[in-house]
Formats: structure tokens, sequence, C-alpha cells
């Protein structure tokens, strides 16, 4: 019962309490609280001032009139979180229709609001006091209730004003330091270079993520510089680009859109800017920076090089020559941009743009190889500072010209082919190449007539049913002379070999025919041999290494078709050859062809000494053939079996003679051939064959054939073959350098006789410096002996191994040695040359023991660089050039004779320049400097004398005896070289004042036991004269 009464009295209680409050109007749902900023405590007043009024906002209209009515009718209470525990805030508020009533306020508790915050309402002053309890919390954000109730009754709520309550964070704007920064620099600092730095903070931050948001920039930097942000709080100011004090000099704040301020000062314009430091919210701090730039002295620009030459090809109008970037600098250290123009051109052909490009503006005159341009660079600041220079140049192509035909060709580019059309009435096309060397190669006519090409079409087409005979008379008539307005061409040539070629397959022969067809194929044969053809052929030669030897290998194939058909003579004269085709019948001792006692031979070969003479051959032989061919070797190749057709040529007809049935084996008695040389001044005969190759090119062999007599008074060689084909001589143009005959023989003779000589001096040197060892002992002493014992050598070697050359073995080891000697002996004479300046330069009393002085080791050194050098030649060249063909020396066609002039002419230099050292050492002594001019003159001679032999100027005169016109030189060479020993001994022996004086003094003791030579005083005295015993 009891408990039923309790429950109906907590029942009654919560239903009074609902309606209560719904009379009332009291809102049931909390209000959304208005947007929060965070402030500074640079604005704390002003947050305080605003905290401590009523905040009005009017969020929903109570319906039911409150028993008390309160201003503001909601309360936003903004605290920062820096307040402590214990702070108080005043809040106005007032209330109306109190009356006498006692009301307090009450803060709801929806959350923890009790936990940091306390209420308590002063009605006398009308405010509300909030403290804070706790330390507060950042974006504390509460929405709740300060409930009005009349005091005693609390349980009676008299009104409910909504109460914001907004805690915020507190914000402290980023610090840099220093707030002013000063510096300097010169506007030649390198870019990238550190000019000053600063430092930044942020009291509110803490964790390297909150420092990474603050950030650190220049609205008004240069653009020259720029901003570094270190991890640790640094700023570093650099240079982005090079600075440049005279940019600034004229910089006009009011027309640039830049924000920084220029200043002018003696030392260089300031520059004055700011950095900034603004956090997350938007707080800044700044800095000034005034950068002073120091100006430095401006120069005129300076150019590398005050000619620069350029190579190009001939170029079209509007293209590039060349760039002049990097030919100029500017004048000072700032490295500002040129300006380049053009001030002068000879060629008027050319522009210079500012930017530095060099380009084509007008046609370059035809021919012109070089163009000289005179160019001004400015300095892009300061215009004033010019520098000028040339330009040469150099055009390369090859010139315009008339070729063999008439025909002009334009300037064409090197490496590269120009092409034409061909003349009227020819297919195809001519080409005509320019070279490296800017020279244009013989064009090639590449052109076929039309009628002999029809001709060729017509029996290729037509094949074993075409009339070989009316096809062969046609071409006759077509190749002629009288039929062509023009030479013939290659395609031409080509195309006629070919169809030679195919009649020669396709025709029958028969007793009927054969003399016509004879000679219709010999005159086709004629015809482009002619002389005026040899243009022709020769290009063909340089384009494609063959030439007319497919003529010489038609009529050979043609003669045998003909002599198997017919055993009767044929002779076929013409003007550019001569055939003939003879029975053995009529043979009775010999052959000779051509028979200059027949009416048949050609008048040309009636005048010439060329002729076969061979036996009548065995019992097989029924006929034999010869031709002769006047123009030939002009236009076949000259190419040996070992393809060295540089240096060689034909130099006599081309002779044919064969045997039918042809003789495979060797010849029982050989053929005798005599050829008439076009050239008597030839040297090196080479009785040649034509050897013909399947499936490449045909070459001239030796084999089987030599040389029997070469006649040169005669102009006549004469060769011994052991089998028959087509003969030839071949020989080498004789050098411009090749000495007559009759001074070779006189040169010799004094070279031998000048050798002997000096061998026999060169022993007598060394045997009495041997002798009188203790007399003449001294570093000198020791080189002379070397010296003459190595060419004593080189003596020997040079009499009996210069002219093995029968034995390529022999010789090349005859070379190799003779060039290790002279090279050893020319390495002593360079010591020879040192020693002596170490004697007249260095004091007497200040000389080291002559086992120490440097001469001993220099010809150490000598005999060393003699092997290293003559070593390394036979391992590149593989001995390949010791030898030739003539003497057993060093060949000059492979360049080895370079290993050894290289070093001799610089041991030469040398010594010369040594010897003028010596000589005006001496001047400068005092006994001779009180001598009068003309007894230094008498000196100085003397002495040149002396140390001529030893120190090898003789060498000298052979750098004058090149060719016939300077024989005089040649002569003065073969002279003192080959007497260099005799020199050696006179000068160096008999003069020799220790050397003489011991050869008195023995005089009348020759035969006694005494041979210590001077006594010491006198050798003590004979040292003092060293310096000046030359």
């Amino acid at each position: 019962m009891c408990t039923f009464t309790c429950l109906s009295f907590v029942g009654f209680l919560c239903l009074y309490s609902f309606l209560f409050n719904f009379v009332n109007g009291t809102p049931q749902t909390a209000p959304t609280l208005p947007p929060t900023t965070p402030i500074s405590r640079n604005t704390e007043s002003t947050t305080r001032h605003t905290t401590n009024q009523t905040q009005i906002t009017t969020t929903r209209r109570i319906t039911t009139t409150p028993k008390i009515t309160c201003q503001p009718s909601q309360v936003v209470f903004i605290i920062s979180d820096d307040k402590p525990p214990g702070h108080k805030e005043k809040i106005s508020i007032s209330c109306n229709n109190w009356g006498n009533k006692n009301v307090s306020f009450h803060l709801e508790m929806a959350f923890d609001e009790d936990r940091y915050f306390a209420v308590q309402y002063f009605q006398r002053y009308n405010y509300l006091q909030v403290t804070v309890k706790n330390t507060l919390k950042t974006n504390y954000n509460r929405p709740t209730h300060l409930t009005v109730k009349e005091e005693p009754f609390r349980n009676v709520t008299l009104n409910r004003i909504p109460f914001y309550i907004n805690v915020i964070e507190m914000n402290d704007p980023p610090s840099i330091f220093p707030s002013e920064l000063k510096t300097s620099v010169p506007e030649d600092v390198a870019v990238g270079s550190i000019i000053g730095s600063l430092n930044f903070s942020d009291p509110d931050m803490g964790e390297w993520e909150e420092w990474r948001e603050l950030e650190v920039y220049s609205q008004d930097i240069p653009e020259e510089l720029r901003i570094d942000r270190l991890a640790n709080g640094t700023i570093l100011l650099k240079t982005n680009k090079t600075l440049d004090a005279d940019k600034y000099r004229n910089y006009s704040q009011i027309n640039s859109t830049m924000g920084f301020l220029v200043e002018q000062a003696d030392e260089g314009p300031i520059i004055h800017f700011t950095i900034e430091v603004k956090d997350k919210p938007g707080l800044t701090s700044a800095a000034i920076v005034s950068l002073t730039i120091i100006d430095i002295a401006d120069e005129n620009p300076v150019c590398t090089e005050q000619t620069v030459m350029i190579k190009t090809h001939v170029k079209k109008i509007g293209d590039l020559i060349t760039s002049l970037y990097g030919i100029c600098d500017v004048g000072n250290y700032v490295k500002r941009g040129l300006s380049y123009s053009l001030l002068h051109d000879n060629c008027t052909a050319f522009s210079v743009v500012p930017d530095g490009f060099v380009t084509v503006r007008n046609k370059i005159p035809d021919n012109t190889r070089f163009c000289l341009l005179t160019v001004e660079a400015a300095d892009g600041a300061v215009p004033t500072l010019t520098a000028n220079f040339t330009i040469g140049i150099i055009l390369r192509f090859c010139p315009s010209d008339t070729d063999y035909r008439n025909i002009k060709w334009e300037v064409g580019m090197p490496r590269n082919y120009t092409v034409h059309r061909c003349p009227p009435g020819s297919n195809g096309r001519v080409t005509r190449y320019c070279n490296e060397n800017e020279e244009y190669q013989d064009p090639v006519y590449n052109c076929t007539s039309s009628v002999i090409a029809d001709i060729h079409k017509k029996l290729k087409r037509d094949g074993d049913s075409a009339n070989v005979i009316e096809v062969l008379d046609t071409l006759a008539a077509a190749t002629s002379e009288s039929s062509r307005n023009d030479t013939l061409l290659i395609g031409d040539m080509n195309t006629i070999n070919s169809t030679l070629s195919i009649i020669t397959d396709l025709i029958t022969v028969n007793t009927t025919n054969v003399d016509h067809v004879t000679y219709s194929f010999m005159e086709t044969a004629n015809n482009i041999l002619e002389l005026k053809t040899t243009p022709t052929w020769k290009v063909m030669i340089n384009q494609t290494g063959s030439g007319a030897e497919t003529v010489l290998e038609n009529i050979d194939r043609f003669v045998e078709k003909i002599v198997s058909t017919r055993n009767t003579t044929i002779a076929v004269p013409k003007s550019n050859l001569y055939l003939k085709i003879g029975s053995i019948k009529a043979c009775e001792k010999a052959i000779s062809f051509p028979d200059r006692g027949s009416d048949s031979v050609s008048e040309w070969a009636q005048t010439t000494q060329d002729q076969i003479v061979i036996g009548c051959g065995d019992e097989t032989v029924k006929s034999y053939s010869g031709v002769m061919y006047r123009n030939l070797s002009q236009i076949i190749p000259s190419t040996t079996i070992d393809n060295r057709s540089t240096g060689v040529q034909l130099n006599a007809p081309v002779m044919s003679f064969t045997y039918f049935p042809s003789i495979k084996r060797q010849l029982d008695s050989p053929v005798e051939i005599t050829f008439q040389l076009y050239n008597n001044h030839w040297e090196h005969a080479r009785c040649s064959f034509w050897e013909e190759t399947n499936g490449s090119q045909g070459f001239w062999s030796e084999e089987g054939c030599q040389q029997k007599e070469d006649d040169q008074n005669k102009g006549t060689v004469v060769c011994v073959c052991e089998h028959l084909t087509n003969f030839a001589v071949l020989m080498s143009p004789s050098s411009p350098s090749k000495v007559p005959e009759d001074h070779a023989t006189a040169l010799s003779i004094i070279s031998m006789t000048g050798c002997i000589i000096s061998m026999i001096c060169l022993f007598l040197t060394a045997a009495l410096h041997i002798y009188f060892w203790r007399v003449v002992k001294s570093v000198r002493s020791i080189l002379h002996i070397n010296l003459s014992c190595s060419l004593f050598i080189a003596y020997i070697l040079f009499l009996s191994g210069i002219n093995r050359t029968e034995h390529k073995d022999v010789c090349t080891a005859m070379a190799v040695l003779l060039h290790l000697v002279f090279l050893t002996v020319f390495f002593i004479m360079l010591t020879e040359g040192i020693n002596l300046a170490y004697i007249a330069i260095k004091p007497l009393n200040t000389r080291k023991p002559y086992t120490q002085q440097p001469g001993i080791h220099l010809l150490i050194a000598s005999y060393v660089l003699a092997v290293i050098i003559v070593a390394v030649s036979m391992g590149v060249t593989k001995l390949e050039g010791y030898g030739t063909e003539n003497k057993c020396w060093l060949s000059t066609e492979t360049g080895l004779i370079w290993a050894f002039i290289v070093p001799v002419l610089v041991i030469i230099a040398l010594n010369v320049i040594i010897v003028a050292i010596v000589i005006w050492v001496m001047c400068g002594t005092a006994a001779i400097s009180r001598k009068s001019s003309m007894g230094r003159l008498k000196t100085a001679l003397r002495s040149i004398l002396i140390l001529t032999p030893i120190m090898g100027l003789t060498w000298v005169f052979g750098a004058f005896s090149i060719n016939e016109d300077t024989l005089i030189f040649q002569y003065l060479f073969a002279i003192f070289n080959s007497l260099q020993g005799l020199l050696i001994f006179i000068f160096h022996c008999l003069v020799n004042k220790k050397i003489r004086a011991t050869l008195r003094r023995k005089r009348p003791k020759w035969l006694s036991s005494d041979s210590t030579g001077a006594s010491s005083s006198e050798r003590q005295k004979m040292k003092t004269q060293d310096t000046t015993d030359l």
C-alpha cells in the first residue's frame, strides 16, 4: 500500500513538470552554434569587449510568453583557450517583470560544462559572471541553456536562454629576423652564391608538420635572386642569374612592373625588397632586404679570335653559314648578351643578325673562293662598348669549268655529283663527281647513241636468227667518223663491245665471206680505238678500272674463229691497228711480225722498230696471227699482279702473237719482242703480258718474261718470253731528282774514295786517343772514340752492303743495320754538342769528375734511342720499306725514310744552336774580347771549322741535294760526308795540342818503356785549355 502511494506521488510530479514546461513554451532542442574564428593576442582587448557584450541572435520564436523576459534572448560566450583556471568573464544581461522576486541563473548540464565553467549572477549590477574552472580545450564548442529560476523556489523556471560556449585557439603571428637585412655583393659573383640569410619562427608551431605550413615568399624580389628555405628555420638568399649593376643604373620604378625600389649610390645600385613569412591562419611578418650590387668597371667585349676562319660549301640565299656564339664575350665579369652587326663584306653576299647568325643574303659571285667579313660585337647593356673581328669564309666547291667536250659545268659541292643531260640523240645521263679536294673529276658520259642502241637491241632480240653480217656492217658504218657528228661516249663503248661480243658468238664464217666479215669487224674495232676516243677510255679506267682491254679480248676471240675457217693469209691494215693472219707453210726459219717488207703493213707500223721474232713452231702449228695496236697503250689499265698500277705505265705499243692451234705448254724457243719506247727517259722496264682472269679484272704479269736488252740510246727494250699472248712493256716515269749517269758515276767514285780515306783516319783517331789515354782522359775523348768507331762501322756497312739488292733478305738486314748505325752516329754527334756546351758554360773549378758529367749518361742514351727508333720502325712497317730495288736503304715510297730524316734534321738543328751558343760564350771571354774584330771573326770561323765534322753540320748540304738543278750541293755533300773521318782526324788529333805535345815528348824515347806522356804539371796545364782548344 505504501509503495503504491509513493509511485503515485512521483507520477504526479512528472506530469506537473511536463505541463509546466509546455505552458511556458520552453524549447526542447539544442540550438546551433554560430561559426567561430581564431583570434590573435594583438586583438585580445577587442575579443574581451565582444565577449562582455550580449550577442543577440533570434533562433526561434517563443509562442508562450515567459514569466520573465531577458535581454539578450541568447548569449554567445567566446573565450580563448589560453585563459587559466580562475579567470572570470562578465556578461551583461537584464530581465523585466521581476518585481521583488529574487532570481538566479543556472547552466544546464548537457555535457561537461560544469567541469570547465561556473556561472554566478549579480542581480544588482545586471551581469553574469562566468568563471573558468579548469584548463580549456581548443575548439570546445557546446550549445546549452541558461535557466532563470526564482529564489528560493528553484524548481520553478522563469525562462530558458540559449547559451553558446565557444573556446577558440589563440594564434600568435610568425616572426622573421633580422627585420632589416643589409648586404652587398659584386656583380661578378657566381650564380648560386649565398648573399644573405634570415631566420624565421612561429610560437604556435610545434611538430615539423606544423612548420611546413609556414609560407616563405617575396612579392617584389628581383629576377636575379631566389629564396631557399631550409628545415632549420633558415632562409638563404641566393643569386639565380648573373647580376648586372648597369641594368639597375637606369632603372625606372615608374615604368617597372616589379614592386622593389632602387636607390642609386656611388658603389652601385641598392635594391630594396621584402621577404615575408605567413602562417596557416594568415598572420604574416616581413623583413626588408637592402642589396647593394657593387658595380665593376665595364670594358669592351673581348673576342677570343681576331680572325675566325670558316670552311663551308657554297650556299643558297637564306642558308645559314655559322653562328658567332662563343667567339666574343662581354668585357666585364657580367655575362651579358652581345649584339652583332656586319660592318663590311667584300663579297656583298652575307648578313649578320644581332643574335650572331651569319646567313647568305645575296648570290655569291661565281668561283669566289674567299670572303672577308668585318663584324662588330656590342655589349647588350652598354652599346658603346664594342669590339671588331673578322670572319674569313672559305668557300669549298669545285669551280665551274668546261670539260673536254666543251660542255660547261657549274659550281659543284664537294663529295657530290653534278648531273647533266646527254647530248641530243643519246640516252642516259652525264655525271661529274666533285671530290673532297674540291677538284672536279672527269665527267662520265654514260650516254648511248640511239642508233647504236637500236643495233644492239635488234641483235639481242633476233638472237640466232639475226643477220649477223648485216648487223656488223651497220655497226661499222655507225661507228665511223663520217657518219657521226660527235665522239663516242662511255655508253657507246660499252654497247659496241657488248655487240661485238655477241657477234663473235653468233657469226658463221665461210671462205666466201671471211674477208668481208674480217674487214667489217676490224673496222669497228679500229673506230673505237681512234685517238679521239682516248678521253672516253681514260674516264672509264678512272671510274671502273676497266678500259679498252675488252676490245683486245674481242679481237682475240674473233681472230681465233677466223683462223679456224681459213688457213690462208689475211692482212688488215688500219689507222689504229694492224692484223696479220698467216700460214706456217711459208715459214722457213722464223716469223717476223710485222713483216715490213710487205705492202700490206700499215704505214704507221712501217716506221717503228717494234717487232716480234719467233720460230716457225712444231709440226702441230698450222697458222698464226699477229696484232699490233697503235693507241691501245694509253687506254688500257696498267694494273700489275700486285695491284700496283701507281707509278708504272705502258711505254710502248701493245703487240699480240698466237699460234693456231694454240700451244699451251712452254715454247721450245722463246719469242723475242722488241719495243720502241714512247719516252726514252723512263726507267725500270718490265717485260709483261696481259693475263685474263675469270670473273675479275685482268692484269699485267711478268711471269715467263724477262728483259734482254734496254738501250736508252736507241730507245728500245728487248724482251724474251716463253709463251705467246698480248705483250707490252711497263716502265716508271723518271724521277725529276734523278742524277745524270755521268755525274752519278763521278759522285760514286768520290764517295768510295772518301770513305776509304775516312776509315783509315777514324782508325788512327781512335787508336791515338786510346794510346794517349792518360794524357787526353776526358769525356770529350770518350765521345771522340765512340764517334770514330761508329762511323768506321757505318762506312764498312755502306761500302759492303748498300748495293746488295740481289738477295732480298740480305738487303733488308743491311738496310736495318745501316739505319741503326747512322742513327747512333747522329745521336753521338748530338752528345758531342751538348758536352761542348757544358764545357763552355760550366767553369773549370765547378765541374764534376768526368765519370759523373752528363756526357757519359747522354752517350748511353744515344745507343738506347737509336735502338728504340729502329725497333719501332721495324715493328710498325713489318720490315716493309727496308731495302729498295736499287739500294739497301730506307724506302721513300712507304715513308720509312722519315724515321731517319726527322731525327737527323732535329739533331742538326740543335747542334747549329749549340755552336752559336758556344761561339757567343767564347767571344765573351776576356782573352778573346781583347782581340780586334777581325781576330774575333777568325776565332769564330776556326771554331766552326773544328766543330763541323764532329757535330754533323756537313749533312746540311744533303737538304739541298734534291735534283739535277742543285748538282753542286750533291758534290759538296759527297765530299764532306765521305771525308768526315779525315776532318775529325785533322782537327781533333793532329791539331790537338795535348796529342801534339805528347808526340813531341815521345819521339826521342819512342822505344822506351815510359809511356806516361807529359808530366803532371804539364797535364794540369793542358786541362786548362779545354775551353779554348776546340
